[in-house]
């Protein structure tokens, strides 16, 4: 029961932003406090919303595009839990347009 408590309290994790992210905001690193991965995206478009472009934008403007990139200490969050994912400490996200190129 006591594991179950504990899990409920935020943590602080590091929110990086890459590619248009990065030149948009024009900021590298983030740091948010946050319980998921939804509640650290939703802490962050609230913040930073009006200096993306709506490309970036779910259509509701409250999560970003199904085709942007997330990654939870480098592995695509769409093979975890997505924006429900529980955060340790210390976790590292990463936001990125996605790229191709050959």
């Amino acid at each position: 029961m006591l594991k179950n408590s504990l899990r409920i309290t935020m943590v602080k994790v590091e929110l990086n932003l890459l590619n248009i992210f990065a030149l948009r905001i024009k900021k590298q690193k983030l740091h948010y406090e946050g319980k998921s991965i939804g509640d650290i995206i939703t802490l962050f478009l609230n913040e930073y919303k009006d200096q993306l472009d709506e490309s970036i934008l779910s259509k509701d403007k409250k999560k970003l595009s199904p085709q942007m990139v997330i990654l939870l200490n480098g592995r695509n969050i769409s093979y975890l839990k997505n924006y429900k994912t529980k955060l340790d400490e210390g976790d590292k996200l990463y936001i990125s347009f996605p790229i191709s190129g050959g």
